[in-house]
């Protein structure tokens, strides 16, 4: 059996690579006739041909651009609609004055903000030994008057 299928596998290959030679030549052949070399194109004559056309659009351009031109002491047409619908100068200056003041005034809030410091505290060690006396067990005179102090801040 393993001869046998070895010998449709050989034959096999045989025919797919005679059969791509085969198809490979029929896909190169082409028609070789000597018909199309009679053949004369003539190209026509007169004023109707592209070149023409495109010479008398050319002229016509020509003429229309001299006639419409401005004048060399006016401004072009596009230049005067940009000038007719751009922003004043006194405008601009104007807001670029409001700008830099504002860039200012945020330059100095975040300079304050860079700055700025906590107050300064002082913490006791213990302070449950505030605590510890009785208000009671004091001696006339020993406690000074605290009512009229004011808090001093750094």
């Amino acid at each position: 059996m393993s001869l046998t299928r070895a010998a449709v596998l050989v034959r096999r290959k045989q025919l797919c690579s005679s059969t791509t030679i085969i198809q490979s030549r029929f896909a190169s052949r082409d028609s070789h006739t000597h018909g199309e070399h009679d053949a004369h194109d003539s190209i026509e004559a007169g004023f109707s041909t592209p070149f023409w056309r495109n010479t008398l659009l050319l002229s016509l351009a020509a003429v229309a651009f001299y006639k419409w031109a401005p004048a060399p002491d006016e401004d072009v047409y596009l230049t005067r609609w940009l000038a007719h619908y751009a922003t004043p100068r006194e405008i601009l200056a104007e807001l670029n004055e409001k700008h830099l003041l504002q860039s200012q005034q945020v330059t100095d809030y975040t300079t304050l903000q860079a700055r700025g410091t906590r107050p300064g505290i002082i913490r006791y060690r213990y302070p449950q030994s505030l605590e510890q006396a009785s208000p009671h067990l004091q001696p006339v005179g020993a406690v000074p008057e605290v009512g009229l102090v004011v808090a001093r801040s750094d």
